[in-house]
């Protein structure tokens, strides 16, 4: 396992699947999590059981004042910042292209996007401030490839791989390093609603189509998932930037 002892971690989609189980990880091996979600409740449940090595509050990762009061809660609680999981993200509607709207496209962007622009511009201050650090933004194997009726989200994760591969060449040589985790399909709440958005009251035959494709037989999990980004986020990937990392049980191998 990863040490993180004296490390300090801000994370966004804190309590959801993904960030909830890296959070989790994180804490188990010694380090401190600064949590951001929309989920107050959540938050609020998360930092009390993690006790001192959790603070958490409520961010809007579209907001630029929300992503630097993110940055500014680990500094004041824990004096320093070590790495950034920008795992927030929205699947958006599932739709055919011609049927996605303006407002579709704008939403989806704005947390896909925008926010991991934000959360980075916010951080990079933290970051040097330490002498480096890591970055890791969630995208998706739809990153990597197409997927029809998910336009905006596909577009989006392509676009953070982008993102993701400019900053690993820009921020190098400030000693921080830039990856994206990208996820296949994983057993949590966004498949849910893809899946029922697919074929409402069908969502098990669109499951069952899916893992059809998956080479291992069955979704990722969360904790899966978090295993990566822990290693990412930890001083065990110190010569690993500007890549993807693929969890996704060989979706992408055919």
């Amino acid at each position: 396992m990863p040490d993180f002892s004296n490390k300090v971690i801000a994370i966004t989609g804190a309590t959801g699947g993904i960030g909830q189980a890296t959070a989790q990880s994180i804490v188990d091996a010694g380090g401190s999590v600064v949590l951001g979600d929309l989920d107050s409740e959540a938050i609020d449940a998360l930092s009390s059981r993690w006790g001192e090595q959790a603070t958490g509050r409520v961010v809007d990762v579209t907001k630029a004042e929300d992503n630097q009061a993110l940055i500014e809660q680990a500094l004041s609680v824990f004096g320093r910042l070590d790495g950034l999981f920008l795992n927030a993200g929205i699947e958006g509607r599932v739709g055919a292209f011609e049927t996605q709207t303006e407002a579709d496209w704008q939403r989806v962007f704005a947390v896909n996007i925008e926010g991991p622009r934000l959360g980075a511009l916010a951080a990079l201050p933290a970051l040097q401030r330490t002498g480096g650090g890591s970055v890791v933004m969630t995208s998706s194997v739809a990153g990597v490839r197409g997927a029809p009726n998910l336009t905006p989200y596909v577009t989006s994760k392509h676009a953070l791989v982008g993102l993701m591969r400019s900053l690993a060449a820009e921020w190098g040589p400030k000693g921080i390093r830039v990856n994206t985790l990208n996820p296949g399909p994983v057993d949590n709440r966004m498949m849910r609603s893809i899946e029922e958005q697919s074929s409402p009251e069908h969502g098990n035959e669109v499951k069952a189509a899916f893992v059809s494709r998956i080479p291992l037989g069955r979704y990722v999990s969360n904790e899966e998932c978090a295993q990566m980004a822990t290693f990412l986020l930890s001083d065990e990937s110190a010569g690993v930037t500007g890549n993807t990392y693929m969890v996704d049980g060989g979706y992408c191998s055919g």
